[in-house]
């Protein structure tokens, strides 16, 4: 198993502490008080290692309809975290 990096392991403690498990990149990035690109390349980090996905639905943050990351389940071909 891959070591992740420390923004990546950040983005899903943060993402486990939210109702729903999603957030997007927006609202991850206020939370760290990082920059969008820094998110972008954990999210892929995390897309990568099989860990979450990505999808078009309300983010639980800001409510906005967007582009959000969210926990695989195995019902979409993913490992339960």
């Amino acid at each position: 198993m891959r070591v992740l990096s420390e923004r990546a392991t950040s983005l899903l403690a943060f993402l486990r502490s939210i109702p729903d498990s999603a957030a997007c990149d927006a609202c991850m990035a206020a939370h760290l008080g990082v920059d969008r690109y820094d998110v972008l390349k954990a999210i892929r980090e995390l897309v990568l290692t099989g860990r979450v996905m990505c999808t078009f639905r309300a983010c639980s943050v800001c409510l906005e309809r967007r582009l959000i990351a969210t926990f695989r389940t195995r019902r979409d071909g993913g490992r339960q975290t």
